[in-house]
C-alpha cells in the first residue's frame, strides 16, 4: 500500500511540475491546433520613416531570381515566397536600423530572418571580410561608422532605402 500511495504522489508532483507548464505552453496550443510557421499570421511591424542602408552578400546568394526577389523584397515591394533563408544583421547601437529590420522580420514566414543586433565595428569588420549575409542600417549609422569601404566591394550590393515618410 505504501509503494502505491508513494507512486501515485511522485506522479501527481510530476504532472504538476512539467505537465501543467505545458499543457498551458504556446508550443502546446500549437500543436493541438495544427498551425505551422509557414501559415500562422503574424503582425507585421510598420516601417520606420528615414533613410537606410541594406548590403546584400552576392556571394551567399548566387540564385539570380532569389536575389531579384530579395532586392524588391527590401526595397518594400510584395514578393512571392522566397525559399531561402537570411541572417541579418544590425548595429547595437542602430536602433532605426534594428527597427527597420525586425519590420523587414516581420513580413516574412517565422524564423526566415534570424537577427543578430552586433557592435557596429565588429559587423563592418565582418562585412570587409565577406562573413555577413544582409545588414541594415541606418543612414547616419552607416556614415559613422563608414560603411562606404565596403561599397565597392565586387561580393557586395548595396541597397538605399527610404523607410516611411511622415
Amino acid at each position: 500500500m505504501n509503494i502505491l500511495k508513494h507512486t501515485l504522489i511522485v506522479a501527481v508532483s510530476l504532472f504538476l511540475m512539467l505537465g501543467v507548464p505545458f499543457f498551458t505552453s504556446d508550443y502546446f496550443k500549437r500543436m493541438v491546433e495544427g498551425t505551422d510557421a509557414v501559415s500562422s499570421a503574424s503582425v507585421i511591424i510598420d516601417q520606420p520613416s528615414g533613410n537606410y542602408v541594406v548590403l546584400l552578400n552576392l556571394d551567399k546568394h548566387t540564385d539570380q531570381d532569389n536575389l531579384a526577389m530579395w532586392y524588391d523584397f527590401f526595397e518594400g515591394r510584395e514578393i512571392d515566397f522566397i525559399f531561402e533563408d537570411i541572417d541579418c544583421m544590425t548595429a547595437q547601437s542602430d536602433i532605426n536600423g534594428t527597427t527597420m529590420a525586425q519590420s523587414y522580420r516581420s513580413r516574412l514566414p517565422e524564423n526566415q530572418m534570424k537577427l543578430h543586433t552586433i557592435d557596429g565595428t565588429l559587423m563592418l569588420s565582418r562585412a570587409e571580410y565577406g562573413k555577413f549575409d544582409v545588414i541594415v542600417l541606418s543612414e547616419e549609422l552607416a556614415d559613422f561608422y563608414t560603411a562606404s569601404t565596403v561599397y565597392d566591394r565586387d561580393n557586395v550590393a548595396v541597397l538605399h532605402v527610404k523607410g516611411v515618410t511622415e
